[in-house]
């Protein structure tokens, strides 16, 4: 099963007995993933990809409403044997007045527990989440109607959430990317049990990242101190080589000395030794100051003998 379809298994065992809070929920489910019909008898067909979901969509409606429905389901992919279920129900004119179904509806005509479960609704029947394993964090709803995902980006954004929107092909979607506004809208439309497993696989990855993070930063320093050495060993063989050394400040001498003797070492460490041996009172800077004037000394003695 997927994360996707976990949550949603989360979401359909919540219990509402406010009726405003159901019926904003419903009202969701209605708007984005029904047909409705004004002609004849007044229809409301309204279509899941899940059993589960009809029977809350179903309970809900019931705490309010006496319906007459029938529900058809037809299998949309037999390599899986995937089903859609659609429920029917007739007779339902005084249900589309009262959620004026056809009318756009606006963001202020709901309060705060009544936009969480509009979410609530509109994720279960056109929702979908990554797994927070999964490389990429995604989580999004889609209709088919402009006004109904700028609405729903109105509710996400009214708790701070930084939804988008965007357009795939004939269907609109309200998305969000980031790790921690997913989780606070799961938080937010009531996900409990499958709280813990995303955080826990938020916080997995966090630790990961800096690990990784930790290392890159270590090779990099690694790399640095590598090449510095490398640079200062090659200044000093010349030296040695070419400059009369009894001329030589004896400080110099005695960094040269101990490049040579710890040859991986970076400047840190160096100076650690140098404490520990010769000098407690050298900074950091000093010693940075030596081997730059080790470097200056052969870079002088090359242009006199030119």
């Amino acid at each position: 099963m997927s994360f996707t379809n976990d949550v949603k298994e989360d979401l359909i065992n919540i219990s509402s007995e406010d009726i405003s809070i159901s019926m904003a929920e419903v009202e969701a489910m209605i708007r984005l993933s029904s047909e409705i019909s004004i002609i004849g008898d007044f229809k409301i067909s309204t279509t899941f990809s899940s059993m589960s979901i009809l029977r809350r969509f179903i309970k809900l409606l019931k705490l309010k409403y006496k319906m007459e429905y029938e529900i058809e389901s037809r299998v949309v992919n037999r390599l899986d044997n995937r089903q859609l279920f659609t429920v029917n129900i007739r007779n339902c004119k005084n249900m589309i007045e009262d959620f004026k179904l056809l009318y756009i509806k606006q963001f202020e005509d709901y309060n705060d527990e009544e936009i969480k479960a509009y979410l609530r609704g509109a994720f279960l029947v056109k929702g979908s989440v990554n797994d927070p394993h999964s490389k990429n964090s995604h989580l999004e709803i889609s209709s088919s109607n402009d006004n109904e995902i700028i609405l729903i980006q109105k509710m996400m954004n009214s708790f701070e959430l930084n939804s988008r929107i965007s357009k795939r092909k004939s269907t609109y979607i309200s998305y969000i990317k980031s790790k921690q506004a997913i989780g606070d809208f799961l938080y937010l439309i009531g996900v409990s049990a499958k709280m813990e497993y995303y955080e826990d696989a938020i916080i997995t990855k966090e630790i990961m990242a800096t690990a990784k993070r930790s290392i890159n930063l270590d090779l990099a320093n690694q790399k640095k101190t590598n090449e510095a050495s490398v640079e200062q060993l090659k200044v000093i063989e010349y030296i040695e080589y070419n400059y009369p050394l009894e001329k030589l400040d004896p400080k110099l001498l005695m960094v040269m000395k101990v490049r040579k003797e710890n040859k991986e070492a970076s400047l840190s460490e160096l100076l650690d030794i140098i404490h520990e041996n010769y000098d407690k009172e050298l900074t950091k800077s000093g010693l940075n100051h030596r081997f730059r004037r080790l470097k200056e000394i052969m870079e002088e003695f090359k242009n006199k003998d030119l």
